[in-house]
């Protein structure tokens, strides 16, 4: 049988097909090809750009800190000769805890004659401290020796960690970033078992923990676990929202993926133990578990206990849904859940379990991590611009400012102001009253507290820092001290004249001014005339003086940027000046004449430690030591026998010198207290400048005894005086009388000179000393002759006798 042979089209045009599908076949390869390469190479573009993102975050500034503002550095020390009583005080204050096993930082047991103690670490301005042992010996009640049991040495005195007032530029979120090392063990172990068991094994992303919380969610019907990792839960805090959506979980995995591989383990731990969002603080985010234990209970996070580890714990999950105040039972319930996860798997025993797990939650009154203190924090404020300026914001960023306030003393003027004042409305019927207290310390120039007004948290007037009042009476002791500068003119037992008088004034009408009382006299000694706050004396000192002279003196002090008016009138306090001001002025008189700034810093350092800025406490002595000495002894007898005599009622132990103010129609009263270390200003009026039927004595007097009642002031000593001041005794009219004097009085001898005589004699008229006398406009000044019904004749200075035993020239002040 014949075959046909093939026909090669035929077979061209079977084959076709074949070949076309192997051509599609290729073309699919390599478009499948060209699309794997670009998606690979797409997404390691977008692996890199997530990386660069990480990268710029965990190697760069992970968070803007706030800078953390610390109160006052609280020390023990031999010098104070404190009691046991006392060191109690200061711990306890300082949030130690009396214990009778001391095992935690922050413990302290009273043993016989003895205290054992752990002192907190800290990281001081002049270099971070580890935790210490130390023991506390007492002798006679008083502390003798402090051993410090580390170092098996004995020291003077050691810090103790300050109090935590404030945070800055915050922006509405808070943390204390601590390294992973400050963080307890039991902590971290109960994290991990609660949040993510295969940390320390899976690569960012866990599909184990993924199905076991799907599988876990399908049986419940609702969610009840997470599949999240610590480390997808750091990537979703740091760099995503919360928006719930596969696009943010898918972004999640993959950067969670790349920080697991970028970063240990240890680093990506520590970064989210300070990250995680554990709670809000009105509307400011609590972050980090350290700060949370400062917000819910009070204390680092090292010293708390374990059950209060494991509500921290607990509430990472929801910290709204089991915030502790809010929903206690709760709270309650999710930490004995971590409680009992931590007895399954053998962190703790049954007996432990049952005595965790029946405690309270033990957590704060109300959620607080500073106390806001606004009067001081606007001075705070304004002290850094004045010294950083515009700098300040970057320069702060996660800095520790270290400033002056006492936190105690605070409380008791915030106390004082709001007490004492509502007790004066209600005394006067004059609901309007406001108040302001500001303390310093004289020697330093540090600020201890401040006050604004009678609303102590209310962040808004400062008018201890701001408001500007007529002063009155407050301008005398400068006036004096300006005066007793030239001790050839003036001394304390110096007669002035205590008659009305009239000035007159170009261009204005004649001045004549008045004594408060309308009560007037023949002459006054000086010393007296600023005791009583007598307007006529001081007016006749200031024009003798001369009101240039008087001004300078003002400007010296600390008035430089004060609108000092040169008028007669000046002389009693016509013009306005602010509380925090005058403190400046009395900074001085207080400090034997030597200015410091005063200041609310006391040192400013970066995180690393190093100092950014440190108050500078040079003094600079600005007057005369003898003259300041001698009107602080004034202002002593203003306080023992003058104007400000009703404290000697309750405080005449410590001596402590004043100065009253009262201003026209009473709208304006003052007080200055000086006791042996701090400078009280106290200035109680009202907003509108409206009447307070009060004087100096009776309103803002009133306030500051009432905070004297609260703190531990130290008695005012005049022992330390300059070389060249003499104590000399005086009779009642102002003579010297060293064989029986009524008083002693401080006396400048600045040419060594002798003021006692070798018997008691009455000296000529014709050296008695002139009584200082104003004279009107144009005139010259004038003296007139000494009262005799009022001042003795003051002898002239003779030539030291020594054979006379009853001279009495250095004897002590009468008070």
């Amino acid at each position: 049988m014949w075959k046909q042979s093939p026909n090669p089209e035929q077979e061209e045009t079977a084959a076709a097909p074949e070949q076309q599908k192997q051509s599609n076949r290729k073309n699919r390869l390599i478009f499948m090809f060209k699309l794997g390469f670009t998606l690979f190479c797409l997404a390691a573009f977008y692996a890199i750009y997530l990386d660069g993102q990480i990268r710029s975050k965990m190697d760069g500034q992970i968070w803007r800190l706030p800078a953390e503002v610390y109160g006052r550095i609280p020390s023990i020390r031999l010098s104070d000769n404190l009691n046991a009583e006392q060191v109690k005080r200061i711990l306890l204050e300082n949030d130690y805890r009396q214990t009778t096993l001391v095992a935690a930082p922050g413990d302290f047991k009273i043993e016989k004659d003895s205290l054992l103690m752990i002192r907190r670490a800290f990281p001081f301005p002049g270099g971070a401290e580890a935790q210490r042992v130390f023991r506390l010996r007492f002798e006679e009640e008083r502390l003798k020796t402090i051993e410090d049991l580390i170092n098996l040495r004995t020291i003077d005195e050691f810090s103790l960690a300050p109090k935590l007032i404030a945070m800055l530029q915050s922006e509405k979120e808070e943390r204390l970033a601590i390294p992973l090392q400050n963080y307890p063990r039991l902590l971290i172990d109960a994290l991990i078992l609660t949040e993510d068991r295969r940390f320390y094994e899976h690569g960012g992303v866990s599909p184990l923990g993924i199905l076991r919380a799907t599988l876990n969610n399908i049986r419940a019907g609702h969610t009840v676990q997470g599949g999240s990792t610590l480390t997808q839960q750091l990537v979703k805090n740091l760099f995503l929202s919360n928006e719930r959506t596969f696009r943010r979980k898918i972004h999640e995995a993959l950067m969670a993926i790349i920080l697991d591989l970028r970063y240990d383990k240890n680093t990506i731990l520590e970064t989210y133990l300070n990250e995680i969002y554990l709670g809000q603080n009105g509307d400011t985010q609590i972050h980090g578990f350290e700060l949370a234990s400062h917000f819910y209970f009070g204390l680092p996070i090292r010293e708390i206990s374990l059950d209060q580890i494991a509500l921290l714990v607990g509430m990472v999950k929801g910290p709204s849904l089991y915030n502790p105040w809010r929903n206690p039972d709760k709270a309650l319930a999710r930490r004995n859940v971590v409680l009992k996860l931590m007895l399954e798997h053998r962190m703790i025993g049954q007996e432990l379990f049952d005595l965790l797990s029946a405690r309270p939650l033990g957590v704060q009154d109300k959620g607080k991590i500073t106390r806001s203190y606004p009067a001081f924090i606007q001075t705070l404020q304004s002290e850094l611009r004045e010294n950083l300026g515009d700098k300040r914001e970057g320069v702060l960023l996660g800095a520790r400012i270290f400033t002056t306030l006492d936190p105690k003393q605070q409380q008791y003027a915030e106390q004082a102001i709001i007490q004492g004042t509502a007790e004066l409305q209600l005394r006067v019927k004059n609901p309007h009253l406001q108040s302001a207290m500001i303390i310093a310390d004289y020697q330093r120039g540090e600020i201890r507290a401040i006050v604004g007004g009678t609303q102590v948290n209310y962040a808004g007037f400062n008018r201890a820092l701001n408001a500007k009042r007529q002063i009155g009476s407050l301008v005398k002791p400068s006036v004096y001290l300006a005066a007793l500068s030239d001790p050839e003119q003036f001394r304390l037992n110096t007669p002035i004249n205590n008659r009305p008088i009239t000035i007159n004034i170009k261009g204005s009408p004649p001045w004549q001014p008045r004594n408060y009382d309308r009560r007037y006299g023949g002459s006054v000694m000086l010393v007296d005339a600023l005791a009583r706050s007598l307007n006529i004396p001081t007016v006749n000192i200031g024009m003798r003086v001369g009101l240039k002279k008087v001004i300078e003196t003002q400007r010296l002090m600390g008035w430089d940027h004060d609108n000092i008016p040169k008028v007669p009138s000046m002389l009693l306090g016509s013009y306005s000046v602010s509380p925090y001001n005058v403190t400046k002025l009395y900074q001085v008189i207080a400090n034997r004449g030597a200015k410091i700034p005063l200041s609310t810093i006391d040192t400013i350092t970066d995180r690393n430690g190093a100092v950014i800025y440190r108050h500078n406490k040079k003094a600079e002595q600005v007057v005369a030591q003898e003259a300041a000495f001698q009107t602080l002894y004034a202002m002593q007898q203003a306080v023992e026998r003058g104007t400000g005599r009703s404290l000697q009622a309750d405080f005449a132990a410590l001596s402590l010198a004043g100065k009253t103010g009262t201003t026209n129609d009473a709208r304006d009263t003052w007080f200055v207290g000086i006791d042996g270390e701090n400078v009280t200003t106290v200035w109680l009026g009202r907003d509108d400048n409206g009447e307070t039927n009060l004087t100096g004595a009776s309103g803002a007097l009133y306030l500051y005894k009432d905070y004297l009642k609260r703190t531990r002031a130290k008695a005012l000593k005049l022992n330390n005086k300059p070389p060249s001041i003499k104590w000399v005794g005086i009779d009642a009219y102002g003579g010297w009388n060293c064989y029986a004097p009524v008083r002693n009085i401080p006396v400048w001898a600045d040419k060594n000179q002798s003021f006692c005589q070798q018997s008691p004699t009455v000296a000529p008229a014709s050296s008695a000393a002139p009584v200082v006398q104003a004279q009107p406009a144009g005139a010259s000044t004038a003296t007139t002759p000494p009262m005799p019904e009022r001042n003795s004749a003051v002898p002239a200075p003779s030539a030291p006798n020594n054979k006379g035993p009853a001279i009495v020239e250095e004897a002590q002040p009468a008070n």
